[in-house]
């Protein structure tokens, strides 16, 4: 009798053990189930959250354009100017001024002394912010002595094909015997890669072209 209700007792402790098992694993299904939902309605509130947000800049955004847009309308004058390249000349008795754009990012100052005819071109670099490029050259050799000594000069813009063995600056730069009319076109050989590795550079402004402002036609050279 005592060995059969021991053996009843065992069966006993052992059903119990599985319900507390199988009662332990709906529990944590349960407890994994309302975690998934919460992650679930958390990311839905998030995405809504984000999405109402995205369209309310779109909007914003819409409505800038818009006024913008009638603004320009409304004034079309006084639209802002993205960027202005502008080049600058003067000239007095005993020198002359002008500056050019030599590259995207550097410009030349271009100084003529109506003297000597010493015409120099002075390149500053913008991240050393020293001048280390300096271009030569004498326009009596050219254009002859001015009586009075009073030359014109200005620059203008060119594009030709440049490369490390044959640099040309963005510029040239104009030059005018004001007492014969005779004038001369010279370029820049300037090197952007020395410009880069910030390297001094040096050398001769290189004549490119010369004429007159003679209204006289000499129709033999027409020919």
């Amino acid at each position: 009798m005592t060995e059969k209700q021991t053996a009843n007792d065992r069966v006993e402790v052992q059903q119990s053990e599985i319900a507390t098992k199988a009662t332990s694993k709906q529990a944590f299904q349960s407890r994994l189930l309302v975690g998934l939902l919460t992650v679930s309605l958390v990311s839905l509130f998030v995405a809504s959250y984000f999405a109402g947000q995205a369209g309310a800049l779109r909007e914003q955004v819409t409505t800038s354009q818009s006024q913008f847009q009638q603004a320009i309308a409304n004034h079309p004058f006084q639209a802002p100017i993205k960027s202005v390249n502008a080049s600058a000349a003067i000239s007095k008795e005993k020198f002359s001024m002008a500056t050019g754009f030599l590259s995207d990012r550097a410009e030349g100052l271009f100084v003529l002394d109506h003297n000597s005819g010493l015409l120099q071109c002075s390149v500053i670099y913008p991240r050393m912010q020293k001048f280390l490029g300096l271009f030569t050259v004498n326009v009596h050799d050219t254009l002859g002595q001015s009586k009075g000594g009073e030359f014109m000069m200005m620059t203008g813009m060119v594009d030709v094909p440049s490369s490390n063995n044959n640099p040309v600056g963005s510029s040239v730069v104009y030059v005018m015997n004001t007492s014969t009319g005779m004038y001369a076109c010279y370029y820049i050989p300037f090197s952007r890669t020395m410009m880069n590795s910030n390297a001094p550079q040096q050398g001769a402004l290189v004549l490119l072209s010369t004429g007159s402002a003679d209204p006289i036609v000499n129709r033999d050279n027409l020919r």
